[in-house]
């Protein structure tokens, strides 16, 4: 028969065992917190009949000059000025621009609530063009409502297309209707959704009915 001493020290062994093992399945404290994510929304497939159902929408008259500034079709790009998917989506689009300068304009048509977009291009170092409004006119016009949505315009003014959210699938599209399917290289391609992906509403979604 055991002692008593010895059944004590076999007891405190165990419980010391026990604190050991449930010390290590515990996970330790987080020392770093997570990167913050973006909110990205998807953009559902009946966005883009939505959109696209329309009758034909054009670049509103006294816009002409600055939304087509030449005789080539124009690519324009809505962001919201307080939306952080919009601060990703310009640094896509300032990356796309070039490449798509052969064939097309590009255009950013930010919504910023105050009419100051200063604080989001400093940010963001938004390197094509851009038309800062409040009220949105063009995006309530052709049935835009969440940033991310990107428009093709021929030379004419009439909208041809419009996509319902930033996507690699999106601007292949885009770059065949232009005439030439190769016109962004998989490495400029590949930072972008594969699913199209929209941004925060913008204003002129309480004007669109």
């Amino acid at each position: 028969m055991r002692s008593p001493l010895v059944l004590t020290a076999a007891v405190v062994c165990l419980l010391a065992s026990a604190a050991f093992l449930r010390q290590r399945a515990e996970p330790r404290p987080i020392e770093h917190p997570a990167p913050p994510r973006l909110s990205r929304h998807a953009a559902s497939p009946e966005d883009v009949a939505a959109l696209n159902a329309a009758g034909p929408r054009r670049v509103p008259e006294s816009l002409t000059r600055v939304m087509l500034p030449d005789d080539r079709p124009a690519v324009v790009l809505f962001l919201k000025a307080d939306c952080g998917c919009s601060e990703e989506f310009a640094r896509l689009f300032s990356s796309i621009g070039p490449h798509l300068a052969s064939r097309a304009s590009c255009l950013a048509v930010i919504e910023a609530a105050d009419g100051d977009a200063r604080p989001f291009l400093d940010s963001t170092g938004l390197a094509t063009p851009h038309l800062v409004q409040c009220d949105g006119g063009v995006a309530a016009a052709w049935g835009v409502t969440k940033a991310g949505c990107v428009a093709l315009v021929r030379p004419d003014g009439t909208v041809e297309a419009i996509w319902p959210g930033i996507s690699r699938q999106g601007f292949r599209d885009l770059a065949a209707r232009l005439g030439d399917p190769d016109l962004l290289p998989p490495e400029t391609l590949a930072p972008l959704p594969g699913a199209a992906t929209a941004g925060c509403p913008l204003a002129s979604a309480s004007l669109v009915p």
